[in-house]
């Protein structure tokens, strides 16, 4: 199940778990999240349109219906609003997958050895992306499959400590988008026809790692034989 097709159901109905969206948020922080304030929403809905008793017992006559209107109106408006965050801003629906996927792969934080010019290769050039950074940097190198694409995951060794890096060609974002999740400080740049994900861990300097990648990665043409147009293996 894809973030998109649990949004949907969780939008139709937070309250009913399927067996395929229970495993989907067991895995996605981003749809938890959403799943939460939805149910919160409708709490929010239930008490406000509940009568108290005691109110009933003492009125004399009953409120405008107009005021009751407008009182599940507004309810329904940050309901609306609230929707209206995730389906409109996606930059940070794709911030929180980011994480969830740096989160995924522990291991790679804890490389420390250098890794082979022919992985960096792969990684890179299996994407058609090219990248000016010396392989001495690099200590870990994978291309991980993300939403629905292949993406070079790259962990560089800075002065700062280790940087988690994502080249997303196939992401657009107008602006910086920056994020503090789990632990982790980054930020997403417009690059070219794609996007950087620069993540790390604490504070960290993201800004800066990520202008200097600005400049050092190029968007290649892709291979023809790139598996980016079939089904996840």
């Amino acid at each position: 199940m894809t973030c998109d097709e649990a949004r949907l159901l969780i939008g139709a109905d937070p309250e009913t778990l399927t067996a395929g969206l229970e495993e989907h948020l067991r895995g996605c922080p981003a749809c938890s999240a959403l799943r939460a304030d939805m149910l919160r929403l409708n709490a929010a809905l239930r008490r406000a349109l509940a009568e108290p008793p005691r109110a009933a017992a003492r009125r004399r006559a009953p409120p405008p219906a107009w005021r009751q209107w407008a009182l599940a109106a507004s309810v329904v408006l940050a309901v609306v609003a609230a929707l209206g965050v995730w389906v409109l801003r996606p930059s940070d629906t794709l911030a929180s997958e980011v994480v969830a996927h740096v989160q995924g792969e522990p291991q790679s934080w804890l490389a420390t050895h250098n890794v082979s010019a022919g992985a960096i290769d792969h990684a890179l050039k299996s994407s058609g992306i090219g990248l000016d950074v010396s392989s001495d940097k690099i200590v870990y190198a994978q291309s991980c499959w993300f939403r629905g694409h292949y993406v070079p995951h790259l962990v560089l060794e800075t002065v700062h400590g280790p940087a988690t890096v994502l080249l997303l060609r196939h992401e657009h974002v107008t602006a910086l988008d920056h994020f503090h999740e789990a632990g982790m400080t980054g930020v997403i740049v417009p690059s070219g026809e794609g996007s950087i994900a620069v993540l790390e861990r604490g504070g960290g300097r993201v800004d800066e790692l990520a202008g200097e990648l600005r400049q050092q990665v190029h968007w290649l043409p892709e291979p023809d034989d790139h598996p980016q147009s079939k089904d996840q293996p």
